[in-house]
């Protein structure tokens, strides 16, 4: 009896396979959603690499993976042993330029006790040649001691000048070897600050990739830097980059949490075309941020390009090339305006309604 039973059946179903074998189809109404896809890396807004602007041994790692910081922290520190002797003379010669610039420097003093000592002399010739003037006049002295005079009255003079533009002289002089020592000691204050590597950016440590006690050479990536909220990076191939617009959803899914779907928008497309990743790089933002989120999460998603609800749709195998479909009745090729084209269905905007019944081009060749 079971043996029976089980004949009949494999002969129905033959019957069945016969009649119904996806000759021909009509189309049928459905919701259909075209979909650009993407794959990419979660990423904090504001991301940098932090380099050493000399070379050095890492001295001190002040901050590990995770760590929180703020602008201006503490990050790494470099060995610097000779800067901080150059750093030290520098700062001994500003001192010392300082000294020797102020109003009461030794220099100054002295030039300062010349010139009042000059001017005393200076007094004493002038009274003495006005002395001499109205002796001259009535013969009381001769003309060799008045000539005296005023060769001493000229002198003393002309001493007096010469010391004061000397002591003008001095303190530019002075004031000048300060600039250049207060110079000097910005330079190698600001050459000292690069071993003591600070943070630019509010934010948190997410890669440290020197171990302390490692050789850091000029322009080395130490660590990495992120600060902001979390952004998808995503890259779109050549092909598709012309469909991706701003504000377009997607659909993503993280590989830390590939049970779940997120959904995003996208804010950024980048003009040009990436040659390390070869394709067009895209962002976008989490419309809800996940409770669980990390830098450097790969991930993928579809950017909705189209989602329309009840359209009108055939197997995307019924179209022949130009858009032509075959029709059961006559067996007459007829054109059709398509909509959005995914890799199993096609939207039928005009030529085609429910009624219609096509024949598969490749079993009509069969």
């Amino acid at each position: 009896m079971t043996t029976i039973y089980r004949t009949f059946t494999c002969i129905i179903l033959l019957l069945l396979s016969s009649c119904n074998r996806g000759d021909t189809t009509t189309p049928i109404k459905r919701d259909i959603i075209d979909v650009v896809f993407a794959s990419g890396y979660l990423a904090k807004s504001n991301e940098y690499t932090v380099t050493a602007n000399t070379e050095g041994f890492l001295r001190h790692s002040l901050v590990k993976e995770g760590d929180e910081i703020h602008i201006g922290d503490d990050l790494f520190q470099l060995s610097n042993g000779v800067q901080s002797s150059q750093l030290e003379n520098a700062l001994v010669n500003y001192q010392d330029a300082m000294a020797k610039a102020k109003p009461s420097s030794p220099q100054i003093t002295q030039l300062r006790l010349q010139i009042e000592q000059a001017e005393t002399q200076f007094e004493l010739d002038q009274k003495n040649l006005e002395r001499y003037n109205q002796l001259i006049k009535t013969n009381a002295v001769s003309q060799l001691d008045y000539d005296k005079a005023k060769v001493q009255f000229e002198n003393s003079k002309a001493q007096v000048e010469i010391l004061k533009k000397s002591l003008s002289d001095l303190q530019q002089s002075l004031l000048i070897n300060l600039a250049n020592a207060k110079s000097q000691l910005r330079i190698q204050q600001e050459n000292n600050d690069d071993y003591f590597i600070k943070s630019q950016l509010n934010g948190i440590v997410l890669n440290v990739y020197k171990e302390q006690g490692e050789l850091v050479k000029r322009g080395e990536s130490i660590a990495k830097i992120g600060g902001g909220g979390y952004i998808l990076k995503l890259f779109v191939a050549e092909e598709d980059i012309s469909r991706v617009t701003l504000g377009q959803r997607a659909k993503v899914s993280l590989n830390t949490e590939k049970d779940i779907t997120f959904n995003a928008l996208i804010t950024k497309i980048y003009p040009a075309f990436d040659e390390k990743e070869q394709s067009f790089v895209v962002e976008a933002t989490f419309t809800e941020t996940p409770s669980s989120v990390y830098a450097g999460t790969q991930l993928q998603a579809n950017i909705v390009i189209a989602d329309i609800k009840n359209a009108l749709v055939i197997p995307a195998q019924y179209v022949m090339k130009e858009h032509m479909v075959i029709l059961d009745k006559d067996k007459k090729e007829v054109p059709i305006k398509l909509g959005i084209k995914t890799s199993e269905w096609v939207q039928v905007l005009e030529g085609l309604d429910e009624s219609t019944r096509i024949i598969n081009p490749k079993k009509e060749k069969e």
